[in-house]
């Protein structure tokens, strides 16, 4: 069942307000950014908001930031390295981030060979 990530209305706030006060320029960055964002996750893989796909043998590895508890959610951003480039979840900016993250974890307990699960947790403070 494949998972798509919808951009909650933050990003569209911070796109809009970024216009006028940086003359289109921080608007422009961000929405480069969001081409590194997942767009859709599902048994054949990854894609991105460009429309790359990456098959889930090349995750190289996967890299979690939470915060402390009683801080918020608890996982802030999920950075994801491929064989060639890299692509991030940001469960602030998404609707569905804990669905979008749940589908991340659960493709790779199943797809991912156990030699290249290699995460690493960091706590933001």
């Amino acid at each position: 069942m494949p998972i798509i990530a919808r951009l909650n209305g933050r990003f569209l706030l911070w796109f809009i307000a970024l216009l006028p006060l940086t003359f289109g320029i921080g608007s422009f960055l961000l929405w480069l950014r969001r081409r590194f964002l997942v767009y859709r996750v599902d048994d054949a893989g990854i894609t991105l908001w460009s429309g790359q796909s990456q098959p889930w043998n090349k995750v190289r590895n996967f890299h979690f930031r939470k915060r402390l508890e009683g801080a918020g959610p608890r996982i802030t951003r999920v950075e994801i390295q491929f064989e060639i480039g890299s692509a991030f979840i940001a469960p602030d900016w998404l609707q569905n981030g804990d669905e979008v993250v749940e589908a991340f974890r659960a493709g790779v307990r199943v797809r991912v060979p156990a030699r290249r699960k290699r995460s690493i947790y960091a706590e933001r403070r």
